[in-house]
């Protein structure tokens, strides 16, 4: 089991640029509006041979708005979950009493602590950091995350302190599912039935989650990293550029992730807004599994199923091979099977298959349906598998002119017959076929 690194503070101190900074891109998102990031972010991180978890945290501040208490729990079971505690305060303002409040909560917990004084760009700025002893605790670093000062350095305590569990497995592969859809339709619910613990702030104002956040949850004794978004909105046009960072940091989430479980809501079908989100789904080459949440509220239950495999058959026939599951993230039916499923469409993704058995398949489908336009017949003259995850076949073709959208369908259609690829899309690419010939000395 990989150690836990804490990263806390109050809200706009730096913590999230340097958890950016520790798993090497901009994965948190940053803004000068405090209270940015809302809910636990871990990130698995390497440094020389070993490996932790960093945990990014919502930053406490003295509101009583009901936001910040649920981010106050957060930072709560964050640090008592953590093997250790990184606590950044801000050089540029001194310490502020919410510093005080929050060095007292941490040493209740009794977890090594790291105090990382911030924002300090220049040695000349130093002298700045050595206020914040008053706080109590005898390790003090000093960095600037936004310039990557002294993080190498930070890092090196890091590995220094934390205690290594050499019988992780190395080159064990963790599943990334991330949930997508657009808000309100029970994502954030759904990581914390998983997690069995509250990980991601749920409420009913649309858009609760800006950032897009990793858990770590085990299900049926195998690890998984689950990855809550920012709901996508089905218009083009972003109210600010808060909404606009959220979609960004969605869009590398679904980069990084190897299944992709788009969440529709049982009680309003499948939209616009899913269809679109689909559609960036394919354009990704992401599997996907369709999930319909909130099916504890749905009472007639058989029709409203038949209901939802029609609605995917015709406003998604260019994904009619996802499976659809229904789900209540309340009170957790059917989301262990989500897992089991994801398992299944991530081999499917992975999937190889011989070139002798594609000479068959497709030689099979030449024989029975030739395509032929104004006179002139499609030959495939050579194709192979050439790569997964996912699949991709290439064809080389007498005539680029003579591929149609339609036999390319017809094509892919007889790979899924015979070695099913389902849950996740394949590619077929065509490119003209060149006699190569000898030249003559």
């Amino acid at each position: 089991m990989l150690r836990k690194v804490a990263v806390v503070g109050r809200p706009n101190v730096g913590k999230s640029t340097l958890f950016n900074r520790f798993i090497g891109r901009k994965k948190a998102i940053i803004h000068k509006t405090p209270g940015t990031t809302r809910d636990r972010n871990d990130y698995e991180v390497s440094w020389k041979d070993k490996k932790f978890i960093i945990t990014d945290t919502a930053g406490w501040s003295g509101d009583e708005s009901v936001f910040s208490k649920d981010m106050a729990r957060q930072l709560d079971a964050a640090v008592e979950q953590a093997d250790m505690v990184l606590f950044v305060v801000d050089a540029k303002t001194g310490i502020h009493p919410t510093d005080k409040e929050i060095a007292n909560q941490i040493r209740s917990g009794r977890k090594k602590t790291i105090l990382v004084v911030n924002k300090i760009d220049t040695q000349a700025e130093e002298a700045k950091a050595y206020e914040f002893y008053e706080l109590g605790f005898d390790d003090l670093v000093i960095i600037s995350a936004n310039h990557g000062r002294n993080i190498n350095e930070l890092l090196d305590i890091v590995w220094d302190n934390i205690k290594y569990d050499r019988r992780t497995k190395k080159n064990e592969e963790i599943l990334k599912i991330i949930l997508v859809g657009k808000p309100n339709v029970g994502k954030s619910s759904f990581v914390n039935a998983a997690a069995k613990e509250e990980r991601s702030i749920v409420h009913n104002v649309p858009g609760t989650t800006r950032d897009s956040l990793n858990a770590r949850v085990t299900v049926n004794d195998k690890e998984y990293i689950l990855t809550d978004t920012a709901g996508l909105h089905r218009g083009s046009k972003m109210k600010d550029d808060m909404e606009y960072l959220s979609t960004l940091s969605t869009d590398y989430a679904i980069e990084d992730s190897d299944v992709a479980v788009l969440i529709a809501d049982a009680s309003q079908g499948i939209g616009e807004t899913e269809v679109k989100i689909a559609r960036l789904l394919i354009e990704k080459r992401k599997p996907v599994i369709v999930a319909v949440n909130k099916w504890d509220l749905i009472e007639d239950k058989e029709e409203s199923a038949k209901f939802f495999v029609e609605e995917l058959k015709q406003r998604m026939k260019f994904m009619d091979w996802a499976d659809i599951i229904f789900i209540s993230a309340k009170t957790g039916q059917r989301l262990e099977k989500i897992f089991s499923e994801a398992e299944l469409v991530f081999k499917q993704h992975s999937k190889q298959v011989s070139q002798e058995e594609l000479n068959e398949v497709i030689r099979e489908a030449i024989a029975r349906k030739p395509y032929t336009s104004k006179g002139q017949t499609l030959k495939l003259k050579e194709f192979a598998q050439v790569a997964s995850r996912p699949p991709v076949f290439i064809f080389s073709v007498n005539d680029m002119d003579l591929v149609h959208f339609s036999y390319e369908r017809f094509l892919e259609n007889s790979l899924r017959r015979r070695f099913g690829f389902y849950g996740t899309p394949i590619v077929l690419k065509f490119r003209p076929y060149y006699t190569k010939r000898r030249k003559k000395d």
